[in-house]
C-alpha cells in the first residue's frame, strides 16, 4: 500500500526545486506529472517499497524529463530561432575553433552573428555554452573538432551529449532573451505594425 500523503509531500518538494531550474514551467504541472506517472507505475511502487532518498531521485528523473519536454515544446512554438544539434556540430567543426573565424567576429557588444556553414549564431553566445560545460565534455568536443582526432565508443556518446547540453543552452539563452524582450514590452508610445 503506498504512502501517498509521503510521495505527495516528496512529489511537491521536488516540484518546487524542479520549478526554480526551469523558469515559465509551473511546480504544480511539475507535481501532477509526478503524481500521474507514480499512478500509472502503482504496482512497481507497491512492490518496491522505495526508500525516501529514491523517490526522490525517480521523481526528479520524471520531473525534469517533463520540465525539459515542456521547455522544448515552448521553444519549437514561440522561438525565432532554434538551434539544433546538428547545426551546433557544425559550428564546432566549422567556426569555434577557427582562429581565423575569431579574428572576423564582431565584438561581443555588437549583437552581430557570425555565419560558418549556413549556420548563423553568435559566437560568443557558443563560446558561454562551452565554457560552461563539465571539463570532461569540453575536452571530448575540442578532442574531436579542434584536434580531429578518431573517438572511442563511450567519447562519441559523451560528445553526443555534451553537443546536446551546448545545444539546450543556446536554446535556454533564446527564451530568456524572448522573456526580457517581452518584460520590456509594455505601456509606452505605439510601435507600428504592432497589431498587424
Amino acid at each position: 500500500m503506498l504512502d501517498w500523503p509521503k510521495i505527495h509531500k516528496i512529489a511537491e518538494s521536488v516540484a518546487q526545486r524542479v520549478a526554480a531550474e526551469y523558469p515559465g514551467i509551473e511546480a504544480e504541472d511539475i507535481r501532477q506529472e509526478v503524481l500521474l506517472y507514480v499512478l500509472e507505475n502503482r504496482s512497481t511502487y507497491e512492490n518496491a517499497d522505495y526508500p525516501e532518498g529514491q523517490l526522490r531521485k525517480n521523481f526528479r528523473k520524471r520531473a525534469v524529463r517533463y520540465a525539459g519536454r515542456e521547455r522544448y515544446a515552448y521553444i519549437y512554438h514561440s522561438a525565432e530561432y532554434v538551434y539544433t544539434a546538428s547545426e551546433v556540430r557544425s559550428l564546432f567543426e566549422n567556426a569555434f575553433f577557427q582562429p581565423e573565424m575569431w579574428e572576423k567576429a564582431p565584438t561581443k557588444d555588437d549583437g552581430i552573428s557570425v555565419t560558418s556553414g549556413g549556420t548563423v549564431v553568435a559566437l560568443w553566445d557558443l563560446d558561454r555554452a562551452y565554457s560552461a560545460l563539465a571539463l570532461a565534455d569540453a575536452e571530448v568536443i575540442a578532442k574531436r573538432y579542434e584536434m580531429g582526432e578518431t573517438l572511442t565508443p563511450a567519447e562519441a556518446m559523451r560528445l553526443s551529449r555534451a553537443v546536446d547540453k551546448v545545444t539546450r543552452f543556446l536554446n535556454n539563452g533564446v527564451v530568456k532573451r524572448q522573456e526580457e524582450a517581452k518584460a520590456h514590452e509594455g505601456p509606452g508610445p505605439r510601435r507600428i505594425g504592432a497589431t498587424a
